[in-house]
């Protein structure tokens, strides 16, 4: 076998041994157990109280509310914490329905939207569940039943369901898709739900929690030094006990998360090196999960022969299969998979400036403020660590690795 030969038989092992991986973590992912929709039973003896941080999202926030204000839940308010917006969300919000609250300027150390959070849970009194919605979510009518239903018939106390990704541009939609396939890969939401395992993750786009556990571990004041605060709430309930409960669920919530390609990049920037980790290995994983991907099409076009080629070309077509349906089934066109290797290199790229960013404590801009990578300075450490190549956080008291 020639040079060409080699390098495209081992190319090609790589994309199937790595397309393989990915079907073993999403089918972990995407089991029965852990998906939820609109045709799961409901609970509705259940008072909750909703609250909604919100910075600057005039255009959003009207149909956030509208949407929490139309659930089949026992919904008994709904708070939005207007966090200094500089634009019509205050107004957009009360025209909705909602009861508009004005957020504390937060202190220095402290992270804006858990700083929202804090207050809103504070205000918001009625129900025995508080909800944490972001602005720009869009719940279905049966979003929170559903999720008490969760809650209550496994015996959590905090759930979150992973929402479909709503986009309007040719790079949302290239984009957005491979990066919610990563999660799902990269998301253990067994070893979540698992009372004897470490592994703790909510989602702050859409959390609920009940009221006495979440005022048990001191709730978002006491995690306001992060900017993965709901990570680190997580943490701090497992921690005490508590059950989680993350479920698939693109049936009760759409999320659009970024208007232009600049917020994805610092939204992402800000976020990944403290989900997936800063350490070597981490990075080192998700640059090899890329370069499989795109290794047989680079070998297939040095145009080797015989089995090296149909070796390459299974790799290539197991990797084109597995976005394709990844893409299926969280709602996306599926015809955009061919141009999979570039959303991997763009993520990778993402990631890659995360990682750099929180090493060297370098400054990013969010939303008008500025934040050390890694997080604003905090008085205690109540964010607990991330381990490498692994989207849950391990809980205070309890070992565990830290890259960089």
């Amino acid at each position: 076998m020639t040079a060409r030969g080699v390098v495209a038989t081992l190319a090609g092992v790589a994309g199937l041994a790595a397309g393989v991986n990915s079907l073993a973590r999403l089918g972990r992912a995407g089991g029965t157990r852990h998906r939820l929709g609109p045709g799961d039973p409901g609970v509705f003896g259940e008072t909750v109280s909703v609250v909604v941080p919100a910075r600057d999202e005039a255009g959003r926030v009207g149909g956030c509310v509208a949407a929490l204000l139309g659930q089949d839940a026992d919904v008994v308010e709904v708070v939005v914490v207007d966090d200094g917006s500089g634009d019509g969300t205050a107004g957009e919000a009360a025209a909705a329905g909602a009861r508009v609250e004005v957020a504390p300027v937060p202190r220095p150390g402290v992270a804006g939207k858990a700083a929202a959070c804090a207050h809103g849970a504070r205000v918001a009194t009625g129900g025995r569940w508080l909800a944490f919605v972001d602005a720009d979510v869009v719940l279905a009518p049966e979003a929170l039943s559903r999720l008490l239903w969760a809650c209550l018939a496994g015996g959590a106390a905090a759930a979150s369901p992973l929402a479909r990704q709503a986009t309007r541009t040719w790079w949302e939609e290239l984009l957005l898709p491979d990066l919610g396939l990563q999660v799902a890969e990269r998301l253990d939401l067994g070893a979540v739900a698992d009372p004897g395992r470490p592994d703790a993750f909510l989602s702050g786009q859409c959390l609920l929690v009940r009221r006495d556990a979440y005022e048990a571990v001191g709730g978002f004041g006491a995690v306001a030094g992060s900017l993965v605060e709901d990570v680190a709430l997580a943490g701090r309930l497992k921690a005490a006990g508590h059950r989680l409960d993350v479920r698939l669920a693109p049936g009760l919530a759409a999320v659009r998360m970024y208007g232009r390609f600049g917020d994805l990049w610092e939204g992402l920037a800000k976020n990944l090196a403290e989900v997936w980790g800063a350490g070597t290995g981490s990075l080192a994983w998700q640059a090899a999960r890329a370069a499989a991907g795109w290794a047989p099409w680079l070998a297939l076009a040095a145009r080797p022969r015989g089995r090296a080629a149909r070796v390459a070309a299974a790799g290539g077509l197991l990797q084109l299969t597995v976005r394709a349906g990844g893409r299926l089934v969280a709602g996306a066109d599926p015809r955009l998979a061919v141009a999979y290797p570039v959303a991997d290199l763009v993520l990778l790229a993402v990631y890659a400036d995360s990682v750099r960013r929180r090493r060297r404590g370098t400054p990013l801009t969010w939303k008008g403020r500025t934040y050390r990578a890694g997080g604003p300075p905090a008085p205690a450490r109540n964010d607990p660590g991330t381990v490498a190549g692994d989207a849950g956080a391990r809980p205070p008291g309890r070992p565990g690795r830290r890259g960089g």
